[in-house]
């Protein structure tokens, strides 16, 4: 697709947790590698668009360099407005196509979200040699693109959506039609009483019900190429590249195949790692995937499944709004983590506290993580255990609750804040004023007197949702 698509219709500007350096990391650990330091990096964006994923790392992870790349210009001004008016010195962001980049440097972590899929054939090769060129000894890279099978059943909407909008011109107003066609299927057609409308129930509700941009830069866009995950690993591979594992943890989260059949899956594909995958997505109509890589000639210490002994280097804590687990050892885990939120423990403090064995706090933690309890890290977070007597909100944050309810939190998940007077008490959390400052100007501004005990009380909360800075 074009830049000026992009320029003339805007594309969501989201942080992505799966694409932060702390998460590809813990793939890499899990699966058997020894990735840089996540936390101290030099990170590199290839089609950032207006840079809100990187920004947001940029400012949650003050340790690391950042650099984005996209070719709309549009989008390019307005996150640099933003690094400017947040503050920001750790993240840049360089208009360009990626078929005539110039050499960057050397980067710890490479990151390509919504690109490969979605960009002529040329483009897809400058990418993947990008990414080889680009990437640092020990370094991890990822890439997301829509796969087959489940790419087949989206490229039937897709088709059936172009042809009933085949009159219209424009990108929105094609795309406009097409939901028109979505949201008839959904309402007439899509039930669970047979196979067919089965699918339909679906595939159709982001189609249907999502934003237009959506639809005219993914689904419905110029370019828009599902591969089979064999034919993304054998692109890779003719760069240099290797892969580790994907970033959602699908194969540790979800558990998508049946434990029987897992084995039988490993004999079908004769111990090939790729034709597992393959297989794997196959059987469980798989229409995403968000992959992890390395350089081939780092590829030789991964392992195809995580391994549970490999839980011992990384760092656990709770995840916001998850529901408690209530029976054995998972239930004693999450209370103990729940406790001390927003901080993380190392493997070795968890056992230390629990005096459990090694290998059961390993199979508790990956059990509590396949539930969406638990979430890993590859080192401490920087979250304030407490609030301090000047308590910080990160520079990002603070600006983003002068601009509306949505601010990022230190774990890289959104947290909406509706009341307008929360949002102004983060904005005077700059590490400057002392409790009694911040409630006297937080009085100034709204009208609201809170006592110190609600002050403190408020703090606290902040802290628990991970937006205090250590």
């Amino acid at each position: 697709m074009s830049d000026y698509v992009y320029d003339a219709v805007r594309y969501s500007n989201n942080p992505y947790a799966q694409t932060h350096p702390d998460r590809l990391a813990t793939v890499a650990i899990l699966h058997g590698l020894e990735p840089p330091d996540p936390f101290h990096a030099r990170v590199l964006e290839l089609g950032c668009g207006a840079g809100g994923n990187l920004i947001a790392m940029a400012a949650t992870t003050p340790g690391i360099r950042a650099v984005g790349v996209d070719l709309a210009a549009r989008p390019i001004a307005e996150g640099r407005a933003v690094i400017a008016d947040a503050g920001l010195e750790n993240v840049s962001l360089v208009q360009a196509d990626v078929r005539d980049l110039g050499a960057l440097g050397e980067f710890d972590y490479v990151v390509a979200h919504g690109l490969y899929g979605w960009i002529p054939a040329d483009a897809r090769d400058a990418m993947l040699a990008t990414i080889r060129s680009s990437l640092a000894p020990g370094g991890v890279a990822y890439v997301s693109y829509n796969v087959h099978p489940g790419g087949y059943f989206r490229l039937m909407l897709r088709d059936a959506g172009l042809w009933h909008a085949r009159h219209e011109r424009g990108e929105l107003a094609v795309a406009g039609k097409a939901q028109e066609l979505y949201a008839f299927l959904q309402a007439g057609r899509a039930r669970e009483t047979d196979t067919y409308g089965s699918l339909l129930a679906r595939e159709l509700p982001p189609l249907a019900d999502g934003p237009l941009y959506r639809l005219v830069h993914d689904d419905l866009s110029e370019h828009w190429h599902p591969v089979w995950f064999a034919e993304f690993a054998a692109h890779a591979g003719r760069y240099g590249l290797a892969y580790v594992g994907d970033a959602d943890l699908y194969d540790v989260r979800a558990e998508p195949l049946a434990s029987g059949l897992v084995d039988d899956v490993w004999k079908l594909a004769d111990g090939d790692r790729v034709a597992f995958e393959n297989y794997s997505d196959l059987l469980t109509a798989r229409h995403f995937r968000q992959s992890v890589l390395c350089r081939e000639d780092d590829a030789g210490g991964v392992v195809p499944e995580p391994i549970p002994e490999r839980c011992a280097r990384l760092h656990w804590a709770v995840r916001l709004r998850a529901e408690p687990l209530t029976e054995g050892l998972g239930a004693d885990v999450f209370a103990l983590l729940d406790e001390v939120r927003p901080q993380t423990l190392a493997f070795a403090a968890l056992q230390e506290r629990l005096g459990v064995d090694r290998d059961a706090l390993a199979g508790a933690l990956l059990d509590g993580f396949r539930r969406e309890a638990l979430i890993p890290h590859a080192g401490p977070l920087p979250a304030a255990a407490v609030p301090g007597p000047r308590p910080v909100a990160s520079r990002l944050a603070r600006w983003q609750a002068a601009q509306g309810p949505e601010i990022l939190s230190l774990v890289y998940t959104v947290v909406r804040m509706e009341e307008p007077a929360a949002r102004v008490l983060i904005t005077l959390l700059d590490g400057t004023r002392t409790r009694d400052e911040i409630r006297g100007e937080l009085a100034a501004r709204t009208g609201l007197s809170l006592s110190a005990e609600d002050l403190d009380r408020n703090l606290v909360e902040l802290a628990r949702l991970f937006l205090l800075e250590a």
